[in-house]
């Protein structure tokens, strides 16, 4: 998986960096073999005219891609929202793929598996 974090309007923060990057562990452990990310993007933008900081987070997989968006006056606040909102979508993809895989008997389905 492919990593990418930006800092918009802001120097680059090593502890800021590591910290991100240390979250993004949490996504990791919610793929597994069949949802193989391509590579997640996270921009993290500071804003000078008012303390508003924003974080936006993309993940791309073959199947789907997932977009979080948060803004605080923390930015290390602003990127654990972030980093759970993906995480939040990320279980409900998943859910979809189960309830995609499992097919639900109704009386079609039955009389289709007697023929």
């Amino acid at each position: 998986m492919k990593t990418k974090i930006s800092f918009h309007n802001m120097p680059h923060s090593d502890p800021l960096e590591q910290h991100t990057t240390k979250k993004l562990a949490k996504v990791l452990a919610f793929v597994d073999d069949s949802i193989r990310p391509l590579h997640v993007e996270a921009w993290l933008k500071a804003n000078k005219t008012h303390p508003h900081h924003a974080v936006e987070i993309h993940l791309k997989t073959p199947s789907f891609d997932l977009h979080a968006h948060k803004e605080g006056t923390d930015m290390y606040v602003a990127v654990d929202e972030a980093i759970d909102k993906i995480v939040t979508l990320l279980v409900k993809e998943k859910k979809k793929i189960i309830d995609k895989h499992h097919k639900i008997a109704t009386e079609k389905t039955k009389f289709a598996e007697s023929i």
